[in-house]
């Protein structure tokens, strides 16, 4: 691997990939361009509710349905891993963007497989770039009482060279930087951890704690910075220690908010559900917990097998909701599940093709890491994810209901115009 990731990030959310080549060739100059990275606090437009539909219109459902499919599975490959009765989240939305920015350099075979793996392999290249801009422009737009910014950038090793096509994707669709900078300086280290802590308002203040390696080409990076508080935030006075039961009947102790009001809610025979929404509704948390006698287990077979009946309009219902304060972490390597999922050629330095990338072979994904923290109090939700990728060479209203969330339950955090789960997991001990 050719970085070591400081440990102990604070919460927000972050999506960080990073490419490596192990080669160096002459500069290409029309593809440099020295910037300065934009404050966090960057002038995103307002748009109208018509021009939000106009431009949700644009995006293909097929792509918003990939990426939540693809984190239902990847969690699903990932389950055995962490063990039964621990917590595991992470953000399909992080994960998706750092591996299809990788997709825009893979040619081939293995562009095949990271298509297939990812499920957009109906689409072309241009239009999930252009699919992700169109989102991107959404999700920032976020309303009142939600901040979601991301930011973008590619730097390069003088000396190094890519292809124009591949940075001229990277500035057009995902609006990066585009940054020159000499791997074998130390100023570049600190350029990098401050261009990260300055998109991540400082919860996270670096990601790389030395150099890249001599033979690092190009480190591509993806930010995302969450902070969201809720509709009708839940009164500390109303918190109270309750019992939360656990996958083995064990019962814990946990702080317990609570409140009642109008929620959307959904009652089945397998399930409940409810949204609680983040500042103006264009956000929120979904909470689906297994009815009394089903498991955690068979609801996520479930939402797997189809997790449409989750993604509507739930009924308005008036009711009561308690919730337990939680804070999980994730973190873990993602190349063995992903592999298992179909994308094997781009871990295998003999047979990898990233020639829409660059000209350089071998060429290869030598690593995937993942690291996700979720903070849910009172006031909000604060939520951080971190991918790495490392690129080598060699209906009717309901009666009144009472929903306590004191049992093993599946949430995400959903932007309610596209549908996009951009946070899901599972919470098995808060």
């Amino acid at each position: 691997m050719f970085f070591n990731p400081k440990k102990g990030c604070a919460l927000m959310l972050l999506a960080v990939s990073t490419v490596v080549s192990a080669c160096s060739g002459p500069m290409n100059p029309t593809a440099i361009a020295k910037s300065n990275s934009p404050a966090i606090e960057k002038d995103v437009p307002v748009l109208s509710l018509g021009e939000r539909q106009q431009a949700a219109s644009k995006l293909n459902p097929a792509f918003i349905q990939a990426q939540n499919r693809f984190g239902l599975t990847l969690h699903q490959k990932l389950a055995p891993a962490a063990g039964q009765g621990q917590n595991l989240i992470l953000s399909p939305y992080s994960i998706f963007t750092a591996l299809a920015l990788a997709y825009n350099g893979a040619d081939g075979q293995t562009a095949k497989e990271m298509a297939q793996t990812l499920g957009v392999q109906q689409l072309r290249k241009d239009q999930i770039s252009a699919a992700f801009h169109t989102l991107q422009t959404l999700l920032e737009d976020a309303g009142s009482g939600v901040r979601l910014n991301t930011a973008n950038s590619v730097w390069y090793q003088r000396g190094g060279s890519m292809k124009d096509s591949f940075v001229g994707t990277a500035r057009k669709s995902y609006g990066a930087e585009i940054r020159d900078a000499d791997f074998q300086n130390k100023k570049t280290l600190n350029e990098i951890n401050d261009w990260v802590s300055k998109h991540t308002n400082g919860k996270i203040p670096s990601i790389l704690d030395q150099l890249p390696a001599p033979e690092t080409l190009a480190v591509l990076l993806n930010a995302v910075y969450f902070k969201g508080s809720w509709q009708k935030p839940f009164d500390p006075k109303d918190t109270r220690e309750g019992s939360f039961t656990l996958a083995n009947q064990t019962v814990k102790k946990v702080p317990m908010m609570a409140q009642s009001g109008m929620f959307e809610y959904k009652n089945t025979s397998e399930a409940q559900a409810i949204r609680l929404p983040y500042g103006d509704g264009r956000l929120d948390m979904m909470i689906i917990m297994p009815a009394e006698g089903r498991t955690l287990a068979d609801l996520m077979n479930k939402i797997r097998k189809d997790p449409s009946p989750w993604q509507g309009n739930f009924p308005n219902a008036s009711g009561e909701i308690r919730l337990p304060r939680f804070k999980a972490e994730y973190s873990g390597q993602l190349k063995d599940p992903l592999a298992q999922m179909g994308m094997k050629q781009a871990f295998d330095p003999a047979a990898a093709d990233f020639t829409a990338m660059s000209d350089i072979k071998p060429l290869f994904i030598s690593s995937v890491l993942h690291k996700t923290v979720v903070d849910v109090n009172e006031q909000g939700t604060e939520a951080a994810a971190v991918t790495a990728i490392g690129l080598a060479t060699a209906s009717a209203p309901l009666d009144r209901f009472r929903m306590d969330v004191d049992h093993p339950f599946f949430f995400c955090i959903e932007d309610r115009q596209t549908g996009l789960w951009i946070f899901m997991g599972t919470i098995e001990n808060p």
